[in-house]
């Protein structure tokens, strides 16, 4: 039964940009507050955010079944990979051409947050070329590092949220700046 679910992605350039398994974003990350870390585990070490592996979806869903049909069946969906030992082949809907070089490693370790530039993905159930917030052109980035930043031990301050891309919990973050952070406008940064 491993297959493709039908979902409302749309075509990019003759490219088909349905998941192989619908995902919500909105259960995982907005209800049950799963850090965007835990699927996406290579955000702080790498210049890649990384796919999840099925593992990561494995440990969870061997005991999480869900409670509604529809939940029922995508977790049979992964079980269905796991037991095949194939990997999930999902497909990345934000992405760089090759000749731009981004590090979520370099973001994340300054004290950006996921929804800095992917939006509050954890309320929504379903991630498509229409609901994300950004764009990600030159035109858009360069508008955040063009921005004096304040930081804390040189960490960008920003509001206290519960995990990485979850829920605000203090909107001011009651820091006082020591210092402040503009990111580089250095062409070869970006294009190497």
């Amino acid at each position: 039964m491993i297959g493709m679910m039908l979902n409302p992605f749309s075509l990019v350039n003759g490219e088909d940009f349905t998941q192989p398994i619908e995902f919500s974003h909105k259960t995982h990350a907005g209800t049950n507050e799963i850090p965007c870390e835990y699927c996406h585990s290579y955000a702080r070490r790498s210049i890649n955010s990384g796919a999840p592996p099925v593992e990561s979806c494995i440990g969870c869903h061997q005991v999480i079944k869900g409670t509604e049909t529809d939940q029922q069946d995508k977790i049979t969906q992964v079980i269905e990979y796991w037991d095949a030992k194939k990997t999930i082949p999902w497909k990345k809907i934000h992405d760089n051409p090759d000749f731009v070089h981004f590090s979520h490693k370099r973001h994340v370790n300054v004290g950006m947050d996921c929804t800095d530039c992917h939006g509050d993905i954890n309320k929504l159930d379903l991630i498509t070329f229409d609901t994300m917030i950004a764009d990600l052109s030159m035109g858009w980035c360069m508008t955040c590092h063009q921005k004096v930043q304040p930081t804390v031990n040189g960490k960008i301050i920003a509001p206290v949220r519960n995990t990485r891309g979850g829920t605000i919990i203090n909107a001011k973050a009651n820091k006082i700046a020591d210092g402040q952070i503009t990111a580089s406008t250095d062409c070869t940064v970006c294009h190497k």
